[in-house]
Order: structure tokens, then C-alpha cells, then sequence
């Protein structure tokens, strides 16, 4: 209410005078005025206003004041009306106490002071005008708590139609939730789909605090059993910190199987901050898990294959790259993904150039494609693969998978050719067999024609110079009848004389290559063998030592009585000055198909040749070293020869020397 807004002030007397003279005095206060000669006057006007102050007198016609004070007080509207007495005649205390228990709450006497009852009139219009404010205020006050009340009411069966939904939501769910209202967790209800994954009752407690409770499953994380505080539920409850991508195992007794759990947990809060309890959600990754480990099995599988097995896109790019990959090619994969496999294995073909594009639309018609490819390492080397490629389903990458075929290339090639030396072996045996009869035909006559004395000296010097010539090519057929022919049964075999034997075919090589020879036989030698498989193991070695010095230089040949891991035996070094074995190189030196005359090899020679010292129970070993004059390598064959019983120290000691001196002192390879 307004505080400008005029109160009702009533003046009730019987005489016009003084109703003037009140209204001449309360004037000033602004306010409405209503003045009533009677009583009856007076209720009328009380039934028509809202009247802040009744002045009144007490002395009047038919009703007094006392009387209409007393009626208004029985008036339900009128009980808290102020009510003051003007009247002319001295009072006394009765009359008072009367007017008192009618209602009235103050008198005046006449002669009336007009500061004294503007003052009075002031307070109590003042009063009702605040009575007035406040009885609004309060009727405003109820009408918004109604409001508001209606309002909370309306939110509350909001929330009442929102919490049935979102339990009828919980309940048809596929996901399973758990809720605890207690931060202990004794009590957790669970939707159906958590029911149903625990193999538990619908509505069923599913805390793990109850004692007396045996459950059908037992819950495990990574492999260990957990207890009913490290259930994420509990731990969010507790620790009031969320929970989320616990993986769990919920494994069912008496074999029903196992189910896979992908969990997560939230506490709930009170007003004040304290937990109050839980809430948990559990997807089904069973499925996804069984997925996960076949898929690992299978990735497993790609990563043991020996081949190469790799993923990339029609651009080349690489998308996957095994463990067979790695070990084939020398790359890591971290290395090569995400780069073209083309520019990095340069790949192609062994019958023509690669084009990537042709192939791509190779692939595009056919599906798939295998073919042989030529690719290189990481160390530089150049590898031949048998190539099976296939396209993806939604064709936009190509499966790839790479086996090694180098060495069995190597290999076919290489029986290729030891078919092709044994077809001419075998036909210079029959060629010299078939040589030597009319050999030996014209070897007697020109026995017979260096004696006859028809010739002169001239004459018989040249004839027997064709004798000597033709005795040689008759030692040469016997040679290579020798190395065709193969004793059943070991014979004795004399290393020296072996060794000259192959020196003889290798003369002219000698001879034309400038490669001076020094030979140092210490010892007889002497072995229990088969003469052709030994003469392939030194044709081989005193073969390759000629081969490193194509610009001449020395080749020594030394047999020796020694002693080599605690066995007694007989060594034979050749020792040449020519190129000399880089360490990359002596890695791998006896592998089969590896070669350092590039194509001119096979690669089997010292693989082969060492099988057949191992077959006597020897070793082979070879060092090479460099040093300020240039380079020396050794290969010395070790034959075991458990019948000598002393060692020939002079020998030994000057064969070391020997060695000593061609090689130098610091060693690269052994």
C-alpha cells in the first residue's frame, strides 16, 4: 500500500460545532474526513469504509459511545478499529475501564487540544496504514506461497513422472546399472539387463557386503579374484572419485562360463558434500573381447609366418608390416608405415621393369596376382620374392604376402649347373679314356722315331721333345680320369701330392696371373681318404686364392704336423696376398649360395668344402688381415690324425713364423 493513499477517519457527535471543530483540526493530516451525527450514522458509514479512527463522543442521543463502542467490538471487521473518546464531563475510572473493554484505546477531555489530537489521530491513522500494508503484504506473501507451492507441486509430480520414466528407461536398458544409496553399499539395485548379466534374480540385492549371501559368480580383474572393496561400485563410494573403463570378468560357477564387463562408477553426493552413495553402469563386451582374442591369435599367427606379410594401399602406402617383414627386409616397422613400399624395397621384375599402376589394374580385374618380384634390402642387398597379392573386399587396399626365393633360385641354378660339370665330367672321362689308346700309339712311335738312325741330332731333338709333350697330355688324361673315377673304400691319400697334382692344373693360371708360388711340405701328410672329394676341397680353396689376385701376387702352400684343440693332426694353409675378406663379408662366408664374385659364383664352394672336412672329422678356418704392404688371407684345413703320438715342434714353430710373416700381427677375421 501507498503511504500516500488518505485513510478514513470518523467523527461520531450529535453536534455540528463540533464536528467542525474536529474537521478544522484534522484537516492538516490529509486525510478523509467522514463525520456522523448518530450511531446509526455512524455503523453505516463503518459498513461502507474502511475506517482508520473513530473519534467519538460519549454523551449522544439514543446510543451512547460506550454502547456503539461496545457494538463495533462484537463486529468481527471492526475489532482492531482504533476508537477514541471525546467527551466533555470529568470520567472516572469505571467509565474508563468501561470504554476500555468496548474497544476504545484513548480519551480526550474538552476543551480538546488540537497538537494533542493530531497527534493521536496521527499515530493511529499511521498505525492502520501500516496494518493495511502488512495485510496486503500478507495476502501478496499467501498468494505467491500458493504459487510457489503450485509450482513445487507441479515440479514434484514432474519429477515423480520423470523418475518413473527414467526407472521404466533403467529397466528396459541393454545396459546393465547399479545404484546404492548408502556410501557402504550394503544395499545396490540393479536394472534387468545387470540381473540378467549376473545370472541374479530381478529386484534381487546385488551388494557382495551381505555375508550370508552366495552368489552364482565370482568377479576378476586381469586375472585376480577382486574383493568386494575393489568392485568399482564400492570404490567410487568410498573414495567419492569416479570410476570409468574398468574392465572385469564375471565369471559363473560350476562351469557356466564368463562374461566381460566394461565398467564404470560415480559416488553420489549429499547437499553438504558427503557421499551418500553409487552409481555403476556395465556394458557387455563379451563379444568384443572374443573378437579382441581372435583377432590376436590371428595377428599371432601373422607374426610368427616366416614370410613377409604386409598391408598397403593402392598408392603404395604401408598399413601393416610383420615381424617376418622385419627379419626379411631389415626394416622395423615403426620405420616403413605410412611410406611407400615400392620407392623403399625398389621393387621390380625379374624379366622387366615394375609398374605400379599396371599391377594396381591387374589386381582391379583379377582380383589377386602372384608372380616373382626383385626387391632390395636394407643392407643393399637384392632379393628375388615369390609374390601373392590380393585385393580387399572394399578394394582399397592389397594383401600382400613375400617369401624368399633367392636361395632357391641359387640352389636350382646351382644343381643346374653341378648337372651340366657332372655331364662333362663324365664325358672327359670317356674322351680321355677314348684318348689314351692312340695316345699311347703315338707316344711308342715317336719312341721308336727319336731312336732311329735315319734322323739326325736336329732331328731327334724335336722328336724327343714331342715324347716329353706327349707323356705330359698322357699325365693330364690320367688326371682327369682320376678326378672322374671315385674309389668305393678310403685309400691313402698323400696331401703333398695332392696338392701338386691340382698346382699342375693350375700352372698356366699361375703362370699368366704373375702369382709367384712357395710351397713348404713339412710333413708327409698322409691320410685315409677318398682322393676326389679332397681334391675339391683344395681345388676350391687354391681356386679362389688365384681368383683374389688378378694382378699377381703370392701364393703359399704349407702342410704341417700340428695340434688343434687338444687333437694331433695335419694342417694345410693356403695363404694368398690378394683382396683380402671384408668383416661383412666373413659373417657369412660359409653359408650356402653366398658369394663374393658377384655372378660369376654359385656361392657353394666353401659350404660344400666345408661339409667335407667335417665328414673327416676336421675343421676349416680362414683369417684375413690387413696391413701396411697390403693384405694376407689363410685358410687352413685341420684333419685329425689320432695315430701320431709326437709333434714336430721345428715345424710348428717355423710354420707359425712363417704365417707370422706373410699375415702381420693383428688379426680381422678367424
Amino acid at each position: 500500500m501507498n503511504n500516500q493513499i488518505q485513510a478514513n477517519i470518523l467523527m461520531v457527535d450529535d453536534q455540528p460545532g463540533k464536528l467542525l471543530s474536529y474537521e478544522a483540526i484534522l484537516k492538516d493530516l490529509g486525510e478523509n474526513l467522514l463525520k456522523a451525527r448518530s450511531a446509526r450514522e455512524a455503523l453505516d458509514l463503518l459498513l461502507h469504509h474502511d475506517i482508520a479512527v473513530v473519534l467519538m463522543d460519549v454523551s449522544m442521543p439514543e446510543i451512547d459511545g460506550f454502547e456503539l463502542a461496545d457494538m463495533m467490538h462484537q463486529h468481527p471487521r471492526f475489532q482492531k478499529t482504533a476508537i477514541i473518546f471525546i467527551s466533555a464531563v470529568h470520567l472516572t475510572d469505571l467509565d474508563r475501564i468501561k470504554g476500555y473493554e468496548s474497544g476504545a484505546v484513548d480519551y480526550i477531555s474538552v476543551p480538546v487540544v488540537p497538537e494533542l489530537l493530531r497527534a493521536k489521530v496521527s499515530v493511529f491513522t499511521e498505525l492502520h496504514r501500516k496494518t493495511r500494508q502488512l495485510e496486503m503484504l500478507n495476502r501478496e506473501l499467501e498468494q505467491r506461497v500458493d504459487e510457489r507451492t503450485e509450482q513445487i507441486s507441479n515440479l514434484n509430480r514432474q519429477l515423480e513422472q520423470r523418475i518413473a520414466e527414467l526407472e521404466t528407461i533403467m529397466q528396459v536398458l541393454p545396459v546393465g546399472v547399479a545404484v546404492s544409496q548408502d556410501p557402504e553399499c550394503r544395499t545396490v539395485t540393479g536394472n534387468a539387463a545387470l540381473s540378467e548379466l549376473l545370472g541374479a534374480a530381478p529386484g534381487e540385492n546385488l551388494s557382495l557386503a551381505t555375508q550370508d549371501r552366495n552368489f552364482p559368480f565370482e568377479v576378476y580383474q586381469q586375472g585376480r579374484r577382486l574383493k568386494r572393496n575393489d568392485l568399482p561400485l564400492d570404490r567410487a563410494a568410498r573414495t567419492g572419485t569416479p570410476l570409468g573403463s574398468v574392465e572385469l570378468e564375471i565369471r559363473r560357477k560350476n562351469g557356466g562360463g564368463s562374461t566381460h564387463l566394461l565398467t564404470s562408477a560415480s559416488p553420489l553426493f549429499r547437499e553438504d558434500g558427503s557421499v551418500r552413495g553409487a552409481v555403476g553402469a556395465y556394458f557387455d563386451v563379451t563379444s568384443r573381447k572374443q573378437l579382441e582374442n581372435l583377432l590376436g591369435e590371428r595377428a599371432d599367427l601373422l607374426e610368427l609366418a616366416s614370410e613377409a606379410i604386409m598391408v598397403r594401399g593402392l598408392d603404395g602406402i604401408l598399413q601393416f608390416w610383420n615381424s617376418g617383414a622385419e627379419v626379411l627386409y631389415g626394416w622395423r616397422r615403426e620405420e616403413v608405415l605410412g611410406k611407400n613400399v615400392h620407392q623403399i624395397l625398389q621393387t621390380g621384375s625379374p624379366v622387366g621393369s615394375f609398374d605400379q599402376t599396371s599391377s594396381n589394374e591387374e589386381l582391379a580385374q583379377d582380383r589377386k596376382w602372384h608372380g616373382n618380384l626383385t626387391q632390395v634390402t636394407r643392407t643393399g642387398c637384392q632379393i628375388v620374392v615369390a609374390s601373392r597379392q590380393a585385393l580387399t573386399a572394399d578394394g582399397n587396399a592389397i594383401l600382400e604376402i613375400n617369401r624368399d626365393i633367392t636361395a632357391q633360385l641359387k640352389a636350382e641354378e646351382a644343381l643346374r649347373k653341378a648337372e651340366r660339370l657332372a655331364a662333362m665330367g663324365r664325358v672327359a672321362g670317356i674322351i680321355a679314356h677314348e684318348i689314351n689308346n692312340p695316345l699311347e700309339a703315338i707316344t711308342n712311335t715317336f719312341y721308336l722315331l727319336s731312336s732311329h738312325p735315319s734322323l739326325d741330332e736336329e732331328a731327334r731333338y724335336y722328336a724327343q721333345l714331342g715324347e716329353e709333350e706327349l707323356l705330359r697330355v698322357s699325365h693330364i688324361t690320367r688326371q682327369t680320369l682320376g678326378f672322374y673315377r671315385e674309389s668305393k673304400d678310403p685309400v691313402v691319400v698323400s696331401l703333398p701330392r695332392l696338392l701338386d697334382d691340382i698346382l699342375e692344373l693350375q700352372s698356366r693360371r699361375l703362370e699368366f696371373g704373375n702369382i709367384e708360388l712357395e710351397k713348404q711340405y713339412l710333413d708327409n701328410g698322409v691320410i685315409h681318404g677318398f682322393p676326389v672329394e679332397l681334391k675339391q676341397v683344395f681345388l676350391n680353396l687354391i681356386g679362389n686364392a688365384v681368383q683374389a689376385m688378378p694382378e699377381g701376387g703370392r701364393l703359399r702352400l704349407r702342410v704341417a704336423n700340428c695340434k688343434s684343440g687338444g687333437r694331433i693332426g695335419i694342417c694345410i694353409s693356403i695363404i694368398d696376398t690378394g683382396s683380402g675378406i671384408g668383416s661383412e663379408q666373413a659373417k657369412h662366408l660359409f653359408e650356402p649360395f653366398f658369394t663374393t664374385k658377384s655372378t660369376k659364383g654359385t656361392g657353394l664352394g666353401l659350404w660344400i668344402s666345408r661339409g667335407i672336412v667335417q665328414k673327416y672329422g676336421g675343421t676349416i678356418r680362414f683369417r684375413s688381415v690387413r696391413h701396411a704392404q697390403g693384405n694376407a688371407t689363410c685358410f687352413r684345413v685341420f684333419f685329425p690324425n689320432p695315430h701320431r703320438e709326437t709333434l714336430v715342434e721345428p715345424f710348428i714353430t717355423e710354420a707359425r713364423a712363417s704365417y707370422a710373416e706373410l699375415a702381420g700381427s693383428s688379426s680381422r677375421n678367424d
